[in-house]
């Protein structure tokens, strides 16, 4: 309550709960200094809450002397109530309580943020309050609710959780169901996406929910050795073939029989081992490095790419029968920026995870850093929101909260207006729109120069001589 209170910018909060026969009880009353209200003070403003209550909706009123609905209302005129906010506590389709903050100072219109913030703590407060009556052990107050945190963060990270991946979007409740129809086939599946949105969890998904999971699940980055070397990973090779080569070795197709090769990196496969691979997926064999000899695997191929191959289709760097062959079933994961409705069942899936490790399972993040967090860009997807986890867990010492401050290595604050503003001349803004543009593709690219200028579609050297003029840091 205290949270919300903070969040929302109210001068009082409650926590009520329906008794038996459906009417509102008061279990916790706080003022905005963190103090516990007095009985005499218990007055809201029931046409709000009843009005939540009946829509199962959150009702969150910025100017009430200008609403239609309530500026009339008998509470409303008494308690002078200027903003109001009424979140109901829903579970199983029923409305088991509310929170409820009101204020006599008029506030600027809620935030989507703000919305989906107190939404989250409302949904976490069901759960808590559920699980307390189902054992009998209802203890309303603060210090309850922060003790079974942890848990209540861990059931909300199931309802959102697939084989290990998070999410409750639209596009990734799309994937899950894409996963659940394709799994037990041994259809070749490319996935597509930034780097950093999972795409060998997805791999091992399909991997691991079909009838091969019992099977290796084999995976290689094709992108991570020169061509000599990635067609004896993948192909094998025989005694002789080349120096070094001392004695045969089975490759990783061979390795992989009966169950999943995960070819990570596909569109930095050289065009001559492009070919080679479309054998395997037209005939099902493989010839070794220097053999004649075929031999016959069963294979499941699933690739992964974060380039536009159709594009490099056009281009010639990728063959079009290959793409042709891989993308029986095409799976897009959609940046985290796209899908800002699973940031949040990420961080309690991050959470949970790394304070458990660290043993710091009371830890938690206040309402001011989630909506930082929420308000980021996430390029590094992901893979970059769970590092920031990571770090600020492991950095908090012996606080028992993460604040924004935890976050500033990772959350970028909307500052290049700022800047802009302070800049003189047409090419000083230009200067600095420029370095943040390459501060970004380092950023995306993990710090790799070569990969950063292919994305800009400038030189490596170019991309060297603006990283310096920047005095910009990539490692």
């Amino acid at each position: 309550v205290d949270s919300i209170i903070k969040l929302v910018d109210s001068d009082r909060g409650f926590l009520m709960l329906a008794d038996r026969g459906g009417d509102m009880r008061f279990r916790i009353a706080r003022d905005r200094e963190e103090h516990r209200l007095e009985e005499k003070d218990f007055e809201v403003s029931y046409s709000i809450i009843n009005d939540a209550v009946n829509r199962k909706e959150p009702l969150f009123l910025s100017d009430l002397h200008t609403h239609d609905e309530f500026k009339d209302k008998k509470s409303v005129v008494a308690l002078d109530l200027r903003t109001a906010v009424c979140v109901p506590i829903v579970r199983d389709e029923k409305v088991i309580g509310v929170i409820y903050t009101d204020s006599h100072r008029i506030k600027n219109e809620f935030s989507p943020d703000d919305i989906s913030v107190v939404g989250a703590f409302a949904s976490q407060a069901a759960i808590a309050i559920e699980n307390a009556r189902l054992h009998g052990e209802l203890i309303l107050s603060r210090e309850n609710l922060e003790r079974e945190n942890l848990s209540l963060r861990q059931e909300l990270s199931e309802r959102y959780e697939f084989s290990g991946i998070i999410g409750k979007s639209k596009s990734m409740i799309d994937i899950f169901d894409t996963i659940t129809k394709i799994a037990p086939h041994p259809t070749t599946v490319l996935i597509q996406g930034e780097t950093g949105t999972g795409k060998e969890l997805i791999a091992r998904a399909i991997h691991f929910n079909g009838p091969r999971k019992t099977r290796q699940l084999v995976t290689i980055n094709c992108g991570a050795m020169p061509e000599q070397l990635l067609e004896s990973e993948l192909f094998g090779h025989v005694k002789g073939s080349f120096t070094g080569a001392v004695s045969d070795k089975k490759g990783l197709f061979e390795t992989a029989s009966g169950g999943t090769i995960f070819l990570d990196e596909i569109g930095e496969m050289p065009v001559q081992l492009q070919v080679k691979l479309l054998r395997v997926l037209q005939e099902g064999e493989i010839r070794r490095v220097g053999d004649n000899t075929p031999r016959r695997v069963d294979v499941r191929v699933i690739a992964a790419t974060n380039r536009d191959l159709a594009e490099d289709v056009k281009t010639g760097r990728f063959r079009q029968d290959l793409f042709y062959r891989l993308n029986v079933v095409p799976i897009s994961i959609p940046p985290l920026r796209d899908r800002v409705e699973d940031i949040l069942p990420l961080i309690e899936h991050f959470l949970r995870k790394y304070a458990g490790k660290m043993d710091k399972d009371d830890l938690r993040i206040v309402p001011e850093a989630i909506k930082a967090l929420l308000a980021n860009r996430w390029t590094g997807n992901v893979r970059e929101l769970e590092n920031s986890i990571e770090r600020a867990v492991a950095l908090s010492g012996e606080s028992h909260v993460l604040t924004r401050e935890h976050f500033a290595d990772f959350v970028r604050h909307n500052d290049i207006v700022d800047q802009l503003g302070r800049q003189e001349t047409l090419k000083q803004k230009m200067l600095v729109v420029e370095k943040r543009i390459i501060t970004e593709a380092l950023r995306e690219s993990g710090g790799k120069v070569t990969q950063a200028a292919g994305a800009l579609g400038v030189t490596r050297q170019h991309l060297h001589n603006k990283i310096r003029q920047h005095e910009i840091r990539h490692h």
